[in-house]
């Protein structure tokens, strides 16, 4: 995902009333029987961890538009198609694109260099253009302050430009979000207007997109997405100081599922871009990288993304798969197993979108909330990890604490925990030499060596070194847990804990086949838990979201209460017993 922390098509027609826009409700829709494959899917889904607002269009026709789970819990509140979401970093997909109108304007070029644009820029930067700004390859660091502070424009132009660069521009693809604030700052500068302002006058209102913005559209707030990520209510935008400059033209942007898919179709066009226009911004230059999306060839044909989130909950995605005539717009407000619920659910609605079949989720029952409450506590593993049960809301959510935990709860069907302790103990032991500049282990271990290595090097060299102001010396290396991959389908991945003096910083290492076939970075970490619902008096049901796998499991009393947990699966039964105090209530061991 890129840039979390920062970082198509319904017509509403604005209602003005005293002055207030009003959403105009657009309706769900569910068309034919692709929109109805993938809404029971979703449907089925949400009492297990899903919530937001999907869109899934063939060419101009869309099949579904519908909003799932709550846009705001405490008000019971639903998504729906016309809920305002955050769009986190797809926002640079709007600053690129109006870079691009003002080109066609003749009013700047992309090959400018910064110097054109602000006073006293150090001659280490001279050399930077609005190009490497646009493809993160200007070798500014990633980020100067958090989101929501309360900075000007020209008092943030001055910090970016007075940090040391990473690498030399032109060098080397870094993604950066000070990059696209200072692109910003150039649209105000070259057109006289606010960022807003100009978006809206030539992008949002040639497209049709009127309820995309930062201020300007006067939403209904009950209409806007609050943002949930470990339990808590981070509440939206609209609640905090908004939109400053660490934030302005890098992430942020709010709109709907109908807008950006107006927006989509806007760019198959040439309303707002010409061709030579597109051809700019959709060229993959380093990385895969155009003008504010990733442009990538996969086996289903080219697919322009972007995805864009915060670890407080909000995470979106929109996928144009060109060849297919295809587009999967993704905008929800929670997360799902300590990562961003897009990341979940991605591959499964890609599948449907294409037709192929996925394993639904089980029908479940209505629970019983005192029923839910007698099982809370604690079930110990024969091998000595635990799996914890508490009530959520009106599901039973057990977690898993330990290696053994986790392949009993994940891997109901049976994986070799051998195999699992095996890549910890490997993840770690690359990651201990790559921390000290030894990259022998990892290239032993890489799959694809000969092509990956100096990229997959200069990608963790660069983030330890990046973020050693952040951590300081990194002390300790441990693996946290290995899971199921939710980048590459058979896969695993093993998430590995950096810890520093000051702060932790995470890696996450994917493995097929015992080699590596991929490393990225994680924001968090949290221990695996599933959602289980009733599906009778004595069995509950779980749903993986990344793995489209079902998990059975029950209870059984031995002491007056249930104090033995149950998981089916197809090759063993795995029993574990109570013997924990929770809420202050004994619970007795069997």
């Amino acid at each position: 995902m890129r840039a979390c922390l920062k970082t198509v098509r319904f017509h509403w027609i604005a209602a003005l009333v005293a002055g207030i826009a009003l959403n105009a409700g657009a309706a769900d829709t569910v068309n034919g029987e692709l929109g109805a494959r993938i809404d029971v899917f979703l449907s089925r889904i949400t009492p297990f961890g899903f919530s937001g607002t999907v869109l899934v269009a063939k060419g101009d026709q869309i099949v579904l538009n519908k909003g799932y789970g709550l846009a705001i819990r405490s008000q019971g509140v639903p998504n729906a198609a016309d809920t305002i979401f955050c769009l986190g970093s797809i926002t640079k997909q709007f600053t690129a694109t109006a870079i691009l109108t003002l080109e066609m304007q003749e009013k700047l070029k992309t090959e400018d260099p910064l110097s054109k644009y602000f006073e006293d820029v150090p001659p280490d930067k001279a050399g930077i253009t609005l190009h490497h700004l646009l493809t993160h390859s200007s070798g500014l660091v990633q980020d100067i302050g958090g989101d929501y502070e309360q900075v000007g424009r020209d008092e943030t132009v001055r910090k970016i430009l007075a940090l040391r660069l990473e690498s030399k521009p032109g060098e080397r693809f870094a993604y950066s979000n000070v990059n696209y604030t200072l692109l910003a700052a150039v649209i105000e500068k070259v057109s006289g207007q606010s960022y807003e302002d100009y978006l809206y006058e030539h992008l949002f209102k040639p497209a049709g997109m009127e309820w995309t913005g930062y201020r300007r559209p006067k939403w209904d707030e009950s209409k806007v997405a609050h943002w949930y990520s470990m339990g808590r209510d981070n509440l939206n935008s609209l609640a905090r100081p908004f939109p400053f400059w660490n934030l302005i033209g890098n992430g942020g942007i709010l709109s709907t599922s109908g807008d950006m898919f107006k927006w989509h179709q806007a760019l198959l066009g040439e309303t707002i871009l010409s061709q030579a226009a597109k051809k700019k911004m959709f060229t993959p230059y380093l990385s895969e990288y155009g003008y504010g999306w990733d442009v990538l060839k996969t086996p289903r044909g080219t697919v322009i993304q972007h995805n864009g989130g915060s670890d407080l909950g909000n995470n979106a995605e929109i996928r144009r798969y060109m060849d297919a005539s295809i587009v999967t717009i993704l905008l929800c407000n929670q997360f799902y197993n300590g990562r961003p619920l897009i990341d979940a659910v991605r591959n499964q609605i890609e599948k449907l979108a294409f037709g192929e079949d996925v394993p639904l989720p089980p029908a479940v029952q209505t629970p019983n909330s005192a029923t839910l409450k007698g099982l809370e506590g604690t079930y110990t593993l024969p091998t000595g990890g635990s799996l914890i049960a508490t009530v959520d809301g009106n599901v039973l959510r057990v977690r898993a604490s330990g290696q053994d935990a986790v392949l009993a709860l994940v891997f109901p069907e049976g994986v070799d925990l051998n195999y699992l302790d095996q890549l910890n103990r490997t993840s770690v032991q690359v990651m201990e030499a790559a921390v000290k500049g030894d990259f022998g282990p990892l290239s032993e271990v890489l799959a694809e060596k000969e092509r990956r290595l100096n990229a997959v090097r200069e990608f963790v060299k660069t983030r330890i070194s990046d973020e050693k102001r952040r951590t300081g010396e990194l002390q300790k290396v441990e693996a946290f847990q290995t899971l199921p991959s939710a980048i590459q389908e058979h896969a695993f991945e093993t998430q590995v804990i950096l810890r520093g003096e000051r702060e932790n910083l995470v890696f996450r290492l994917v493995w097929r086949d015992g080699k590596n076939v991929g490393i990225g970075p994680l924001d968090i970490v949290t221990p695996v838990s599933y959602s289980f619902l009733p599906v009778s008096d004595t069995e509950f049901a779980g749903y993986d979201l990344v793995t489209a796998k079902q998990v059975n499991i029950g209870f059984t009393a031995k002491s007056g209460a249930p104090d033995v947990l149950t998981i089916y699966g197809k090759q063993n039964v795995l029993a574990v017993k109570r013997v924990s105090k929770l809420g202050g209530r004994h619970l007795v061991s069997a």
